[in-house]
């Protein structure tokens, strides 16, 4: 998944985690044990990183499946500000037809070994959607021959797959990032709207 689709999924969360953060208060958050804050960072951890390393950005288009012959990898970068994406690429040579183009950010074994990745046979499955920021993106990947025969490897891509748990974790680290960075803050209003509200003397 390229960066400004990353951060485009990342949103959800984080507007979820601000629309609880905020209206808590100062004095609320104050009350929160840090390890609750350091909880929510534990439980968000784990979902945002599995979403970010098993899916691509959803798509309803088209799944095409094609068995060739891959050769030609290449390498291309992405850049979005100051953050760039490293895309792979390859042309695949079907049994019928002329060759395809894919990209992906699987990575395959070998794969800047021409001796190794070229001619070997692949089984490729490709979003057909040419909006997309990689050109026919190969969401599965399966080696049926030659060295790493076997070897196979996917990203999700359904509309309720595996990215929904990016903004789902980005919503407890959000949560949780808030609340350890302003706990000394929320800590000294809290006391200060206790000095304000104890009758004078």
């Amino acid at each position: 998944m390229d960066y400004a689709h990353f951060m485009l999924c990342c949103l959800p969360g984080f507007a979820a985690a601000l629309a609880i953060y905020c209206p808590l208060g100062a004095k609320r958050r104050a009350c929160v044990p840090p390890l609750a804050w350091w909880l929510c960072l534990a439980a968000g951890t784990v979902p945002f990183f599995y979403g970010l390393s098993h899916s691509t950005f959803p798509s309803s288009a088209a799944r095409i499946t094609v068995v060739g012959n891959a050769y030609d990898c290449v390498q291309r970068e992405v850049h979005t500000g100051y953050h760039h994406d490293t895309i792979y690429g390859f042309q695949l040579v079907p049994e019928a037809g002329g060759q395809i183009h894919i990209e992906t950010g699987i990575i395959l074994p070998d794969w800047a070994r021409p001796a190794v990745f070229d001619g070997r046979t692949v089984r490729v499955a490709y979003l057909d959607d040419s909006k997309r920021t990689m050109e026919n993106e190969a969401i599965e990947i399966e080696i049926l021959s030659g060295k790493h025969a076997g070897f196979r490897d996917s990203v999700d891509a359904r509309l309720m797959g595996a990215w929904l748990c990016i903004p789902f974790g980005a919503a407890f680290l959000g949560f949780g990032i808030a609340g350890l960075k302003s706990m000394k803050k929320d800590a000294a209003i809290s006391a200060e709207s206790d000095d304000d509200d104890s009758p004078s003397k």
